[in-house]
């Protein structure tokens, strides 16, 4: 019944994205059902094989050493600091002691500054361009938008962008829509090694589903956007994937500072992003408490009850146990409408509780991206600053954008939990 299920949700989804298509007679099947397969495949291999399997579980590993050697960086700066432990121990920093903004943007720090240094060497962008070069041959879509789906996998949803800046001028309405769409349904490697290690703290073993699950996301995200936004225009880098190589950094000093100060920057966003969004939450389930007494006294409003009620539809067509449903409903709707840090901060501290393992699986995979509405914002801000002259265009897409990257991770979560 659950695979059932699983059926319904792919049918479902992709109902959706036929629904919000502005040209329905332009899909190009080929790239719909060469883009689910190549979701298939990726979820195969890594669920069913376990050579493949194998290899995530020792990357999900590496991910936990990570944690550690942004701890040594970080430990110079918090040595003295003694906090109390989730068990109610008390411990120092530098022995174990966890404190999560000082765990975080050590991480943070740590990977960006490793991206910058592979980037400098030309490794980031050889790595991409050759599964680019695979996913643009399998599904013939533009090597614009494949390499920026692919760098999206590795980088964030700006710095993905970067890497296709002289195309983005001329680019058509349907890539434009697929690149957002790409870095909205992925997730940035020092983010995804972030919630990898809040699951390790927790004892759940995130890491090889996030890796699939940002995989499976470019793939996934050209499939909902090809329906939403068919091409119709030949586009200028149809059947080729060129991409620079250069560094703009001097040397791998430079490359260092500048990653570890662009981590910096992003570690303060998401802190600032966390305790805002968190207080406002506190705000209005207070008021929501307050409007549910009005007609209940022991009706407890909030805002996990709405979503888990608005999506769980979702939840149970993605085929997410009937014992899961709720919880997992109300973790969609954390992801899309606040983001996917409180969403898997949730997850990791059990204050939604998601008890199977297939539900963990589903769950995990669909709130692993960028698609809520704050997102949305910064892409147009960013990609703007890059192309000045699609700003018009990008707000025009964002919205389309966020459904579309909602809808690939949707996908994706439900294709992996048909094989579970």
């Amino acid at each position: 019944m659950a695979r059932f299920q699983g059926i319904i949700g792919i049918l479902l989804i992709l109902s959706i994205a036929y629904l919000f298509s502005n040209n329905r007679k332009q899909i190009n099947l080929r790239v719909i059902f060469s883009g689910i397969i190549l979701q298939l495949i990726i979820a195969v291999l890594v669920l069913k094989v376990p050579v493949v399997a194998n290899f995530f579980q020792f990357l999900g590993k590496g991910m936990s050493k990570i944690e550690i050697f942004a701890r040594k960086g970080a430990s110079f700066v918090y040595g003295g600091l003694i906090t109390a432990q989730p068990d109610g121990t008390v411990a120092n920093y530098v022995n174990g002691g966890f404190v999560f903004a000082f765990n975080v943007t050590a991480t943070i720090i740590l990977v960006c500054a490793l991206v910058a240094v592979l980037y400098h060497f030309g490794i980031m962008q050889r790595v991409v361009a050759v599964i680019a070069r695979a996913m643009n041959f399998v599904m013939r879509v533009s090597g614009a938008e494949a390499l920026s789906n692919v760098a999206s996998a590795f980088v964030g949803q700006v710095e993905a962008q970067v890497l296709i800046r002289p195309y983005l001028a001329t680019m058509t309405m349907s890539e434009l829509l697929a690149s957002m769409s790409g870095s909205l349904a992925c997730i940035a490697g020092g983010i995804l090694v972030v919630y990898a290690n809040m699951g390790a703290q927790a004892g759940i073993d995130l890491a090889p589903k996030l890796i699939m699950a940002s995989l499976m996301a470019a793939p996934g995200a050209l499939v909902i956007s090809k329906i939403v936004f068919p091409e119709t225009v030949e586009s200028q880098t149809m059947g080729t994937v060129k991409l620079e190589v250069k560094s703009h950094y001097t040397n791998v000093v430079d490359a260092i500072s500048h990653g570890a100060g662009d981590g910096f920057k992003i570690a303060m966003n998401v802190i600032a992003m966390l305790i805002g969004f968190i207080a406002v939450i506190a705000c209005l389930d207070w008021m929501l408490i307050k409007i549910g007494h009005l007609f209940n006294p022991s009706f407890d409003l909030s805002l996990n009850f709405i979503f888990g009620k608005i999506f769980y539809p979702f939840a149970w067509a993605m085929g997410v146990p009937a014992q899961d449903v709720n919880g997992v409903a109300t973790l969609l709707g954390q992801k899309l409408t606040i983001n996917e840090f409180v969403a898997f901060q949730n997850l990791t501290n059990k204050s939604v509780p998601v008890i199977s393992e297939k539900g963990l699986l589903i769950v995990s995979i669909a709130i692993c991206g960028f698609a809520n509405f704050s997102s949305v914002g910064m892409q147009i801000g960013g990609i703007g600053e890059i192309a000045p002259g699609r700003r018009a265009d990008l707000a025009k897409l964002g919205l389309k954008a966020l459904l579309c990257g909602t809808l690939a991770s949707y996908l994706s979560a439900t294709i992996a939990g048909i094989l579970m």
